[in-house]
């Protein structure tokens, strides 16, 4: 718009000028002259970087990446309480408030009562159940018909796994929903003198305890299974494991009879099952053994030396309780700035894990060392094979191009390879901790598949074809513990020919590692070839003498031998 414009603004009425339609004119100009200045300036601002959409510096980039980080973070952290929150059954003041103050006396002469939860307890779609602010003196019992109620998890259709000999409709399997039963997780807050008694299944295996004083939680039956528990802010907390399953226990079901599953692995038998505490004074665990005392032991967050560092209470340092050479040991957890870049897996760690981490990766660095020694190729910059002696002494000059060869593969390309074999199998273990069986399958077969990019792949596929267990194989990798881990999963889910297979495979691979033998005596008995499961069983026994677990599988497949054989002598 021009001024020659404006001035061409109608006449009005007796040829005087119509100013209201020229003031709208200016106005628009104004406007129009406005918009164009404010495009020029976002136009500079973005070429100077003044824009806010790009860092001035490198600092600013960083501290924008961070501060995007924390809004994901916090975007996830609320989603996830949000869908907690929706499945979530509060029971509170079940046996009374906490605000009665009730003297010593009244509390001795209080009636003491029994409070039973059960499905009828639970509103629709609830899972986790959180037990939270009462007092006793009293008893709730979370029921064995808690057990009955079903979550189904939908599977994961962006993961497909290969097929694997004996294993092809793993694919098809990884596509179908998964069934649970039982609560996915229980919390107990703010509960004062009281007993609570875990007879149900736990399918997370997780128990969280916080602000309670002078509470004992029993755990009994086949069914109670709490892998994990963490205590935080307590006094007076005694927690009990009457014949409890560890996390990884599989469960053998007696054959032609109404008997329910049967323990095989008892609570502290695996290293998974474990007791996190912090700031908990007086606090008592004991594994119970058909009604019997089997290990005790105590801790005090104070006399275990916690200390306040910095802003951090002494309150905050966390202990972990765990069964370590068949006795109850308390360990203090190292931060996370203390494990020295080595891991193993989400679990966090001690420093006597710590130590017999080192220790492992040390002599696995020796091994690979050694098993790369006599086979390696010195070549020089045009690809020839020259001799080497006393290479390690021998000056080289620049020019000359020396590189390490194991067959195909680099020492650091091996190293590479088992690294990401390490990594899917710890996420294989946290899934199987988790109950999620399925996605572990897929997992430890993921790693199974990696490890068959080692160098020593031919060497294993040939020993596993020959179907002979000898002496064991030297691997790059233990692929044995994985099968081994594999076939535990397919116990789980019920596939027993694949578990058979597994655990055939691990004993081939190292006929010592005595996990593999024990599950193919496992599978062997679910399959009902109880003779055959019975061989298995005592070689394990034999390599583990000592073993509580395989003592009382074996002793299983030796009842239901007897008892086939005396339906057959009578028909």
């Amino acid at each position: 718009m021009t001024m020659a414009t404006l001035t061409a603004a109608k006449k009005g009425v007796a040829g005087r000028i119509d100013y209201d339609s020229w003031e709208k004119r200016a106005s628009n100009l104004s406007k129009e002259l406005d918009e164009e200045d404010e495009k020029e300036k976002e136009v500079a601002a973005s070429a100077l970087g003044l824009d806010g959409k790009h860092a001035r510096s490198q600092a600013e980039a960083e501290e924008k990446a961070k501060a995007e980080e924390m809004q994901k973070a916090k975007r996830r952290l609320e989603a996830y309480e949000k869908r907690e929150q929706g499945v979530t059954e509060t029971l509170s003041g079940l046996l009374g408030s906490v605000g009665d103050d009730d003297n010593t006396a009244q509390v001795e002469e209080k009636h003491q009562e029994i409070k039973y939860i059960t499905r009828e307890s639970i509103g629709a779609g609830k899972r986790v159940l959180t037990v939270a602010d009462t007092k006793g003196p009293g008893k709730i019992i979370l029921t064995q018909d808690l057990s009955n109620l079903e979550s189904r998890s939908a599977a994961n259709t962006s993961l497909t796994p290969k097929s694997y000999e004996d294993d092809a409709e793993n694919k098809e399997e990884m596509h179908e929903a998964t069934v649970h039963r039982g609560i996915i997780k229980l919390n107990l807050r703010n509960l004062h003198q009281c007993t609570v008694v875990v007879k149900c299944k736990i399918i997370t295996g997780t128990v969280e305890i916080s602000h309670c004083e002078d509470v004992t939680l029993i755990l009994e039956g086949d069914d109670a299974t709490a892998a994990t528990i963490q205590a935080d802010l307590c006094s007076n907390l005694d927690i009990q494991f009457h014949d409890a399953p560890s996390g990884k226990n599989v469960p053998l079901r007696v054959r032609d009879t109404n008997s329910g599953p049967t323990t095989t692995l008892f609570w502290g038998q695996d290293q998974n099952d474990r007791i996190y505490h912090a700031g908990v004074s007086n606090l008592r665990v004991r594994t119970f053994r058909d009604g019997f005392v089997d290990l005790d032991t105590t801790s005090d967050y104070k006399k275990n030396g916690a200390k306040a560092v910095g802003n951090a209470a002494a309150e905050e340092v966390q202990f972990v309780t765990s069964v370590i050479d068949d006795e109850l040991i308390t360990e203090r957890v190292l931060k996370p700035g203390d494990s020295k870049d080595i891991k193993q897996g989400a679990r966090p760690m001690t420093e006597r894990e710590l130590r017999e981490l080192e220790k492992k990766k040390s002599q696995i660095e020796d091994a690979l060392d050694e098993k790369l020694k006599d086979l390696i190729q010195l070549k020089d910059k045009n690809g020839d094979s020259v001799v080497a002696k006393d290479a390690e002494k021998k000056d080289v000059e620049e020019e000359e191009v020396i590189e390490e060869v194991y067959a195909s593969a680099t020492k650091e390309e091996i190293e590479a390879i088992i690294s990401s074999v390490e990594d899917q199998k710890a996420k294989g273990n946290e899934a199987f901790t988790s109950g999620e069986y399925a996605q572990a399958v897929l997992l430890y077969t993921m790693a199974l598949d990696e490890a068959a990019r080692l160098p020593d792949a031919s060497n294993v596929t040939e020993k596993l074809n020959m179907s002979v267990v000898s002496e064991p194989l030297e691997q790059l990798f233990p692929r044995h513990v994985i099968l081994s881990n594999r076939s535990a999963c397919f116990l789980k889910l019920g596939h027993h020919e694949k578990a058979l297979k597994d655990g055939f495979d691990a004993e081939i691979l190292n006929p010592a590692y005595v996990k593999g033998v024990f599950r193919k005596g496992l599978a062997l008995h679910a399959m009902g070839k109880y003779r055959e499961a019975i061989d298995a069983l005592a070689k394990a026994q034999k390599v583990e003498p000592k073993n509580k677990q395989i003592k009382q599988a074996l002793q299983f497949a030796e009842i239901r031998f007897q008892q086939e054989m005396r339906k057959r002598m009578e028909t």
